[in-house]
């Protein structure tokens, strides 16, 4: 209905002038249930923005302990992989150049063991750099196997151009600074010490033994053709240790005094046990399945990355990353925002008691802090403690600023109830990683549900003004 206003005198003779108000529509919408509504949905997308700004912090703590982990892992010693042993053998190689004329070319055969054992004991620790922990190991390994005479007529011509007396078995190791230095080898019944790698060719880190021909032997093998090794070697490392499968046949066996393993790399281990304090696996592994023959020389296209891509082993898995878990907390904050600023819409629906939008965006606020006090508490007491603290933190101060909002304890336990039944019901989900889509997607029908069949009798025309 228009609405007279004063308007200044008019002219003598002249009709009288009829001013009409400022449409209030739209300010009337707004304070309808109906638009207060959509006020709620704008607040809610508004109060994105501090968690997006939580997440960032997330990923910048979250880098901060990577920066410190680096700084831990390159004193004591990195992700160790271990390739290894190879037996090199240096020879002469003839040809025929353009001009017709006979040449010579050096190169190197890279032959692999028959037979391959592996056995790894691993100790495990906690290394601490601030309030950063990183689990670290030192480990125990023992190779043995034995190697088999080859047949290498395609790449000589005479018997003589393999060079044996320059032979040496090579143990290719990723982080030769955390060797310890008591490592040994045992080559057909001999001693030998380990030396720092030399081959330019192979291009891999690690250690060698430069091997000697025994005298009356015109090569390393015995004279069944074979050569016994083992090899025994102590080396620091973290994360995770890597081996690869050189022999034709190569079983590993693997134990350490840690409760989570992961098992990575090409093959899954055929045997694994699993208790509270340390796991074992073994490993069968057949050369028919690797990928790479079992000898080859340097004019090959052969490289260490082929070997590197059928490796097998464990990562030291922490069962609970608390930047994880942080991370999917603040992904399901909206969700908290989301059902809680429902449930006060419906309760001053239902109850006429009006809330005003400034005590909406204070609790919201409250409901965002949750991010950041559960980061901030787990990364000094641990992920469920630090939700433990945060929730009921959050809990008790929404509840109680809902007694003062909607005036009536009844109305503000419900609210309380309903985000102490959230922040459980996202732990279980974050405990179970696998059922988290499922669980959430109950969640959302379940919350629509009950919407609806709350206002299944509201008339809408009427809350929205119309």
């Amino acid at each position: 209905m228009t609405s007279l206003s004063a308007s200044p005198p008019a002219a003598p003779g002249s009709p009288p002038v009829v001013t009409a108000a400022p449409n209030r529509g739209i300010v009337d919408f707004l304070r309808s249930p109906l638009g207060r509504l959509v006020l709620l949905l704008f607040l809610w997308l508004l109060l994105r923005i501090p968690l997006s700004m939580i997440q960032d912090l997330v990923q910048e703590r979250q880098s901060r302990r990577v920066d410190a982990g680096t700084e831990v892992t390159s004193k004591w010693g990195g992700q160790q992989q271990l390739i290894g042993p190879i037996l090199r053998v240096p020879y002469i190689a003839h040809y025929t150049d353009a001009d017709g004329k006979p040449r010579q070319l050096r190169r190197a055969a890279y032959l692999l063991p028959e037979q391959l054992g592996i056995e790894a004991k691993l100790k495990t620790e906690n290394r601490h750099r601030g309030i950063f922990s990183f689990p670290v190991y030192g480990a125990e390994l023992k190779l043995s196997g034995h190697f088999q005479r080859p047949d290498l007529s395609t790449w000589v011509d005479r018997d003589d151009d393999m060079l044996w007396q320059q032979a040496e078995l090579q143990i290719g190791l990723s982080d030769v600074r955390a060797i310890h230095a008591d490592g040994q080898l045992i080559w057909a019944g001999k001693p030998y010490e380990l030396q720092p790698a030399t081959d330019a060719d192979w291009n891999a880190a690690g250690v060698h033994v430069a091997l000697s021909v025994a005298p009356g032997k015109a090569d390393v093998f015995d004279d069944n053709g074979l050569a016994d090794f083992t090899l025994r070697l102590r080396f620091n490392g973290s994360d995770q240790i890597l081996m690869a499968p050189v022999g034709r046949n190569t079983n590993a066996s693997l134990q350490a005094d840690w409760p989570h393993p992961s098992f990575q790399g090409a093959w899954l281990p055929t045997r694994s046990e699993l208790s509270a304090q340390q796991f074992a696996a073994d490993w069968s592994i057949s050369y028919l399945g690797r990928g790479y023959p079992q000898q080859w020389n340097s004019a090959s296209e052969r490289k260490l990355e082929d070997l590197r891509q059928q490796l097998f082993g464990v990562s030291l898995l922490t069962p609970v990353d608390a930047y994880r878990m942080a991370e999917r907390v603040t992904k399901y904050a909206v969700l908290a925002l989301f059902f809680t600023f429902l449930t006060i819409w419906l309760t001053e629906l239902l109850s006429g008691q009006r809330v005003h939008p400034l005590q909406y965006l204070l609790v919201g606020s409250a409901l965002c802090l949750f991010g950041l006090l559960q980061l901030a508490f787990g990364e000094h007491v641990g992920f469920a403690p630090g939700f433990l603290v945060s929730t009921l933190a959050v809990t008790g101060m929404v509840t109680f600023y809902s007694r003062a909002a909607l005036r009536r304890w009844r109305a503000a336990l419900v609210v309380g109830g309903l985000l102490s039944g959230l922040y459980g019901y996202l732990y279980l989900l974050l405990q179970a990683e696998d059922y988290a889509l499922l669980g959430g997607s109950v969640a959302l029908f379940a919350g629509l549900a009950v919407v609806m069949l709350l206002t299944r009798k509201l008339d809408w025309h009427q809350l929205g003004g119309g």
